[in-house]
């Protein structure tokens, strides 16, 4: 049951050893709510989630077809795709005991089956590949857009990236 919150006057009255403890019994309790079932749920889920059962295994093809979930704001369009991929990674890792069957011999690196980007209001295509290296950390500095767009392809493949999700809002 989530923590009642309380009014400025009962805060005051909180004794300071006790504050961080509320504060994070707060967090723990009433972060990460239930999902609730909507109609935008059960389409995004159905949807991406037949993406996710063919494309991590076509191999010869560049282009695989996604999926783009638009709406208006609050709709739950980013908890719906975050939801379905992060059962997918779960899945995936499990399926290969947490490790990249990819991956080449002797080397240790980050496996992120998924990669989660939120892209800046004002995208471009280089803002885009800034956005994407910035979750695997490779120093970017002074590259132009065709070297940018290099290492991303290199570092999607790399860290075996099976799932780019873009998260975009042209909200401030």
């Amino acid at each position: 049951m989530p923590t009642p919150l309380l009014a400025p006057s009962q805060w005051r009255l909180v004794p300071p050893d006790r504050k961080t403890d509320y504060e994070l019994y707060r967090r723990l309790t009433n972060a990460n709510l239930p999902l609730q079932k909507t109609p935008m749920l059960e389409l995004v889920t159905e949807v991406i989630g037949r993406r996710l059962q063919s494309n991590p295994y076509i191999q010869d093809d560049p282009t695989l077809p996604g999926v783009m979930v638009s709406g208006w704001g609050s709709h739950g369009k980013t908890s719906a795709v975050c939801s379905v991929t992060a059962a997918f990674e779960d899945d995936w890792l499990r399926l290969h005991d947490f490790l990249d069957p990819s991956s080449v011999a002797g080397t240790h690196d980050l496996h992120a089956p998924v990669a989660y980007i939120s892209l800046p209001v004002t995208a471009t295509p280089k803002s885009l590949c800034e956005s994407i290296l910035n979750f695997f950390g490779p120093d970017i500095r002074k590259m132009t857009l065709p070297q940018l767009l290099r290492q991303v392809a290199d570092s999607l493949r790399d860290h075996g990236v099976k799932v780019l999700v873009l998260d975009f809002t042209d909200r401030p």
